[in-house]
């Protein structure tokens, strides 16, 4: 094992400990926890420099254990939950079908509320492995390293064997966090960000713009030494510095004092990147993709590099250029846009459009970086750089304004131009990759009311959402009304699914949930529906629909939809559930509102004015869409539910929702039909999707059975819900209930009576949390309890059960079933022994005189003599005084 570095002297014990300091420690807390064990690191980092001056001192070792899941020098290990499961049992060779193998290979599904597969890995291994280890971090980078090599040889049986290796020196709480570390997800409660920023201000940004930890752990040794310069290499990819999204309030912050901004066009193209270097070049996108194969790596080849010859002046030869690559129309001379079906990433020489990149800022000029230069700099080196060719290259115009009139103007002449709006940057930003926040905004016009048509449409489809709405409709399929025929007539029009909140999405289920159609069901013609290409997962009857109000940038032809134009950058504005559902917008009035043969139609209405930014934030943050539920007045019974608001998901055969709803209000509550911040839980009776939902992604809000409310209203006493009332618990009132129950919903502050314990026991089979005592662990325990089993009279007691043609001189498995006086003895905690040996206290014969003189004869041989020998009935009698006695 390596020694000549700091790594090698610190215990992975001691990094395990901090690990489980992290994860019990309160949010706020954890920081100060892995910041003192960095500077121990140092200073004993320190300390060995000192005597070895060779010495490796940097914390990568360290690192790439806190954050598996972006270190990418190690290769993959080949192990996954399940496989590793199998791992350990063959490491412990455990029965395969026993319960401890079970518990590894379903720790998912096993109902146990453990923290991860780790946590269900830990109570298993804890039997095994007591003893810390000696390993140090070094010691255990080396053993992954050569696991994942292994792996990466296709040598199985290797990996394996240095993972038995890795597990017989190490104790059963580092083996716990080895796992998360395999697995590449530790638990510890603290994003990435947030723990390469505690190892250095820097560390993040750096992180971004390379992806290495290794370099970040060479590169900023020093807190206090900042990182001056994002490192930019020539020929590698990085990720570019991005625009804040300016409506209302952060115009008004942004405007608040004294500035001078930059205003450039918002091109309507894709984001490149140019690293040329004495004539080579190459080209990445905003995601880092090469591109260089289509553009082209010299001005021999390519659809757009021969094009920049005598672009760029004679004492440049090496630079790096940011920028949008635009489509320019050969013929009209004019930049065209992504919704006029072309791609700019894949044009040829005979297209009508050819790539032209619109520069707009330099980050490498020769051998200096200037991302740490202001703005104002870096474009008076970008103005004598290049020689523009008008359609090929040209630098970006910009214009220096200082007012927030002057910003509108060019926002407003944006709209004139048909441009997609424009971005204004502070003259004194750096450049920051991969930043949003680092002083340039994007705007346009569609971020504010009134100034764009927004469009009321119909629901006519709906499309499983991804992630957290898998299993929820998420999107939808929008239609205009054709009113050119007698019957109702419905075309597809749009797919949109953005701008509802969760909780709007809520409102939407709950109305169109009972009526959506698989598209297998029914059929949509009959009810007057049609769409093109685009189809849905699921329809829905106009009738039983309803409409949305949205809001878009421009009108786009596209031969997916009936219409023949679609919405481009398409937002829900509203659910317009007081609207009729056929009151939307027609046909006849989509194409009054294009009246063009262009490709593109702007849906702006008007010019943006000064007194549209007078919105306050109060009043943004007020502006949320709520739906209005009516509701019937009723007569109040009772204050018992008084400033208590509830959200009932569904009612029951016996107790329907909208009785439950009334009731509520009867007794003083208030009823909702989106839980928000005022929501004391959300009610349910018949089972409903959303609990799974819940369950899975941990949502925010407490699911309580109906019978809890039916039971205080019968008692008319409020008592607060209880754990066995939950059908999922929200992490604030986890929190609560952590205070007075255990994890079984017993509770800490009243006395356990009979019933109380009978009410938990289904809950601790549920989760399958059963931990299995050895022998030993029980009498510490009983010791520790002061109590004794009374039914456990033969705890201490090895007998062996003599039967006819039974040999007690040979261990053979006994393969008859055991008999009631075996079973009865096991009961009462005695042990069997299939052979008379020197253990076996008492022999059960199967009558007093058959083979006792030869028993006897065998006990005196083997030198036992505290064996007794008795009658089966002395079983049964001692287990009837033990009934009498209790």
């Amino acid at each position: 094992m390596a020694t000549n570095n700091v790594a090698s002297s610190v215990k992975f014990n001691d990094l395990c400990k901090v690990f489980e300091t992290i994860c019990k420690a309160k949010k706020r807390d954890k920081d100060s926890v892995l910041v003192d064990f960095i500077k121990t690191y140092k200073t004993q980092a320190e300390h060995l420099k000192a005597t070895s001056p060779n010495c490796s001192t940097s914390f990568y070792p360290v690192l790439r254990l806190i954050l598996p899941q972006v270190e990418r020098e190690r290769g993959p290990y080949g192990l996954k939950e399940f496989t590793l499961a199998k791992r350990l049992i063959k490491i412990l060779c455990l029965p395969p079908e026993g319960t401890e193998a079970t518990r590894l290979t379903n720790s998912r599904t096993s109902g146990a509320q453990n923290k991860d597969f780790a946590d269900a890995a830990y109570w298993v291994l804890r039997k095994y492995f007591l003893v810390d280890s000696k390993l140090s971090i070094s010691d255990v980078n080396e053993y992954l390293d050569r696991i994942a090599e292994n792996h990466g040889n296709n040598d199985p049986r290797g990996a394996d064997d240095q993972l038995y290796k890795l597990f017989q020196e190490t104790s059963a709480e580092e083996q716990k966090w080895l796992i998360r570390i395999i697995l590449k997800d530790l638990h510890l409660g603290m994003g990435q960000d947030r723990i390469l920023r505690l190892y250095h201000p820097d560390a993040a940004d750096l992180f971004s713009s390379n992806n290495d930890l290794c370099k970040i752990c060479e590169t900023l040794t020093d807190p206090s030494v900042r990182l001056h310069e994002i490192e930019i290499a020539i020929f590698v990819p990085f990720r570019p510095m991005l625009s804040q999204r300016c409506d209302v309030v952060q115009f008004n912050k942004v405007f608040s004092g004294n500035v001078k901004m930059y205003v450039e066009t918002k091109f309507d193209g894709e984001r490149f990147q140019l690293h040329m270097e004495n004539g080579q070049f190459k080209y990445f996108s905003k995601n880092g993709y090469d591109y260089t194969s289509t553009y082209g790596s010299d001005f021999t080849n390519g659809i757009f590099t021969p094009l920049l010859k005598n672009s760029f002046k004679k004492d440049v030869w090496k630079i790096i250029l940011d920028g949008e690559m635009m489509g320019w129309n050969k013929s009209t001379k004019k930049f065209g846009s992504k919704a006029m079906n072309f791609d700019v990433k894949h044009t040829k020489t005979s297209h009508v459009h050819q790539p032209c990149l619109c520069v707009f800022d330099i980050l490498l000029l020769n051998d200096d970086v200037l991302t740490n230069r202001p703005l104002k700099d870096r474009l008076l080196l970008l103005d004598t750089v290049l020689n523009p060719v008008q359609g090929t290259i040209m630098i970006s115009h910009r214009k220096e304004i200082t007012s927030k009139s002057a910003v509108l103007d060019a926002l407003n002449a944006s709209m004139d131009r048909e441009e997609e709006g424009i971005v204004f940057k502070d003259v004194m930003s750096l450049y920051k990759p991969n930043n949003r926040y680092a002083g340039w905004w994007k705007m346009k016009l569609e971020y504010f009311e009134n100034v764009m048509s927004d469009l009321d449409v119909i629901v006519m489809g709906g499309y499983y959402g991804e992630g957290r709405h898998r299993n929820q409709i998420a999107g939808f399929l929008v239609a205009v009304k054709d009113s050119s025929t007698d019957n109702e007539h419905y075309i597809s029009f749009a797919r949109i699914a953005s701008g509802l909140s969760n909780e709007e999405l809520q409102t939407i289920e709950n109305n169109l949930g009972p009526h959506w159609k698989k598209l297998n069901e029914g059929d949509p013609e009959e009810h007057g529906l049609e769409w093109g290409k685009e189809k849905p997962d699921l329809w829905i009857p106009p009738n039983k629909s309803c409409v949305l109000q949205v809001r878009a940038s421009e009108l786009m032809r596209s031969s997916d939809f009936k219409t023949e134009w679609t919405l481009r950058f398409p937002r829900i504005q509203k659910i317009r559930l007081d609207k009729h559902y056929n009151d939307c917008l027609t046909l006849t009035e989509l194409l009054e509102l294009i009246n063009s043969a262009k490709y593109v139609k702007k849906l702006t209405k008007r010019h943006l004015e000064l007194d549209d930014l007078k919105l306050t934030e109060k009043e943004r943050k007020h502006s949320r869409r709520d739906v209005h539920i009516e509701q019937q007045p009723v007569e109040q019974k009772s204050s018992l539910l008084d400033e208590y608001e509830f959200c009932v998901l569904t009612g029951s055969e016996a107790w329907k929702k909208d009785d439950i709803e009334i009731e509520i209000r009867e007794n003083g509550g208030t009823v909702v039909r989106n839980e928000g911040t005022n929501t004391l839980c959300i009610l349910v009776g018949d089972d409903h999707p959303r609990i799974e939902t819940c369950k899975q992604y941990d949502a925010p809000y407490d699911l309580v059975k109906v019978e809890w409310l039916r039971s205080i209203l019968d008692a008319q006493e409020f008592k607060m819900y209880t754990p066995k009332d939950m059908l999922h618990i929200s992490k604030k009132t986890k929190e609560q209930f952590s205070i007075n129950y255990d994890k079984y919903g017993n509770t800490y502050t009243e006395e356990d009576t009979l019933s109380s314990i009978q009410d938990i026991i289904p809950q601790v089979e549920k989760m399958n949390d059963f931990v299995y005592l050895t022998p030993s662990e029980v009498v510490v325990l009983e010791q520790e309890l002061k109590f004794s089993n009374p039914i456990n009279v033969f705890k201490n007691v090895v007998a062996y059960f003599y039967r006819f043609g039974r040999n007690f001189k040979l261990d053979v498995a006994d393969v008859q079933s055991p008999t009631l006086e075996e079973m009865e003895f096991r009961f009462l905690g005695g042990t069997i022994s299939n052979i008379i040996n020197y253990r076996v206290t008492l022999i059960i014969n199967e009558s007093d005189d058959v083979k006792r003189r030869e028993i006897l004869e065998y006990l005196t041989e083997i030198g036992n003599t505290q064996a007794k020998i008795v009658n089966k009935e002395f079983i049964n009698k001692t287990l009837q005084e033990i009934k009498t006695a209790l």
